[in-house]
């Protein structure tokens, strides 16, 4: 493996959402683990979670890309803060099409949805009385699934899209 896959692979990175009862962590390229600040769990509705995870995956998703970039500028020995500017038509319909993709997660049992449009806009379902169903530690670890079914989604069609545009299927 190269110096750029291991530092993907070893990313670690951290944030709180915006109202502070929810924090989370983002670790190699699909792992997600959320927690909930001390006795908050409780006194939470499903609303409120939903616009904070929204929320906290805008912060993640940031926090990924500024340690995916700080990863390449390490592997290429040059600093590298973005993507280079679209050089051609080809380069232009993959931007405007990655911006446009829907990628979407569920949990195992469909209590918790996540979708990003372009990685930018959020949402975040779950289905009335969850909260209130799950002990935090369930109810978190359905947050993780469809965190990790999102990912793996958005890096799916990334890879499609790619392969459509570009022909690099191997």
């Amino acid at each position: 493996m190269g110096l750029l896959a291991d530092r993907l692979d070893n990313m670690h990175v951290t944030a709180d959402a915006p109202g502070g009862a929810i924090s989370g962590e983002l670790r190699g390229r699909d792992r997600v683990r959320v927690t909930f600040a001390a006795g908050r769990y409780q006194w939470l509705d499903e609303r409120y979670v939903e616009q904070q995870l929204a929320g906290l995956g805008r912060l993640l998703w940031a926090g990924r890309m500024k340690a995916y970039w700080s990863a390449v500028s390490e592997a290429l020995g040059t600093p590298v803060s973005g993507e280079d500017p679209p050089v051609g038509p080809r380069d232009v319909d993959y931007q405007a099409a990655r911006g446009g993709i829907v990628a979407e997660g569920r949990s195992d049992d469909g209590s918790v949805q996540i979708e990003v449009r372009g990685m930018r806009e959020w949402t975040v379902r779950i289905v009335p009385g969850s909260l209130r169903r799950f002990r935090e530690d369930e109810f978190s670890v359905r947050v993780q699934q469809a965190a990790t079914a999102l990912i793996r989604d958005q890096f799916a069609q990334v890879r499609s899209l790619k392969d459509t545009i570009y022909g690099t299927a191997g």
